[in-house]
């Protein structure tokens, strides 16, 4: 399910992109790449998250077939990678990053689905209606799989919509890092496979923290300077 998601969603962003101008050579490669260093940074910090388990077992650092990809690993390191690209190539940064930001949800709404199929990520016990029973686990929990990705695709539809109006550059890549970093931080209090770190925290709480800081940071920066406007005929 994760690869369906990344396949719609950069399908979706290549369609929508061509249509804002862009050639599709130039879209291929953005794909390739950020794809290719989402992987690596999803991994790594995956790997960093559970050092413990990978202390003990390193042969398994190579062995993605059972999963073991981190979003916030790979958000983090695409969005560093192609701030770098992207100004190498001389290439509009939030441009792009605007028209890639509105697929990213609907990519994460399908992966987080993959994750509920295999098991992963699940929440803590409830005895709510709401509770699902895996076979590994003896009571019922909270199915946070499905609450992200309820509220990823509720995000997809927002940005989507913010996206066919008028706007500033930067202004959905900014959205979409804000409501992405308290998606984190408030459905992981339900997470029942993560282990608090600080003040009763989770490692991703903190990292949802910053990423929602950088959000709001670059939001801050776009309406309080004059620039310019556009929008997708």
């Amino acid at each position: 399910m994760v690869a369906i998601g990344v396949f719609l969603s950069s399908f979706l962003f290549t369609k929508y992109a061509k249509k804002c101008g862009y050639s599709e050579k130039v879209i291929s490669q953005i794909v390739f790449w950020t794809v290719i260093v989402g992987i690596i940074g999803g991994r790594l910090f995956h790997i960093i998250a559970h050092y413990p388990y990978y202390h003990r077992h390193p042969f398994e650092i190579l062995n993605i077939r059972n999963g073991g990809l981190a979003v916030q690993g790979a958000i983090l390191s695409s969005l560093l990678f192609l701030i770098i690209y992207l100004n190498v190539k001389r290439i509009g940064v939030m441009r792009i990053l605007d028209i890639m930001a509105v697929f990213v949800p609907l990519g994460q709404a399908i992966g987080r689905i993959g994750c509920f199929l295999n098991g992963c990520c699940y929440g803590k016990p409830t005895d709510l209606w709401i509770g699902v029973k895996f076979p590994f686990l003896e009571k019922k929990v909270h199915p946070t799989q499905l609450y992200y990705s309820f509220l990823y695709f509720i995000l997809f539809l927002i940005l989507y919509n913010i996206s066919r109006k008028e706007r500033k550059d930067g202004e959905i890549v900014g959205i979409y890092l804000v409501c992405f970093g308290l998606i984190r931080y408030f459905v992981d209090f339900l997470r029942g496979d993560l282990l608090p770190t600080i003040f009763g925290l989770k490692l991703t709480q903190f990292i949802g923290i910053f990423i929602f800081m950088v959000g709001s940071i670059l939001l801050s920066v776009i309406f309080l300077r004059i620039d310019t406007t556009y929008k997708v005929k």
